[in-house]
């Protein structure tokens, strides 16, 4: 379907966080970090490029990354090269703002801007 959509930009969303407490946050991270790593080799194969983005808590509370800065921690804890950030800048902006200093100090990092809203 990537092929036939001519798609070179994947998001890959991590979800909303469980309302049980049976599973810790480091448990969650490590899922997603691991599932990032197969996601980013497999995409790397089909010439698509894989993103996290994340998204801010006032309007999508619970999902499970709502933070620029835990987002960019991770693409690099990833650390593949075919993982980058998604930076929406109204999601950036709502999550803390700063966004000059953001989009400067991440630039290598960030594969896609998305711009609404702010």
């Amino acid at each position: 379907m990537l092929q036939a959509l001519d798609c070179r930009r994947l998001h890959i969303m991590c979800g909303m966080t469980p309302t049980t407490n049976d599973i810790s946050d480091a448990e969650l991270e490590e899922t997603y970090v691991s599932n990032l790593r197969y996601a980013a080799d497999r995409l790397e194969r089909e010439g698509v490029m894989t993103l996290v983005e994340p998204l801010n808590s006032h309007f999508h509370p619970g999902y499970w990354m709502s933070d620029p800065a835990q987002a960019h921690r991770i693409v690099r804890q990833v650390a593949h090269q075919n993982l980058k950030l998604q930076l929406d800048v109204f999601h950036a902006q709502m999550s803390g703002g700063d966004l000059s200093h953001r989009i400067k100090d991440w630039a290598a990092d960030i594969g896609h801007v998305q711009i609404a809203q702010v």
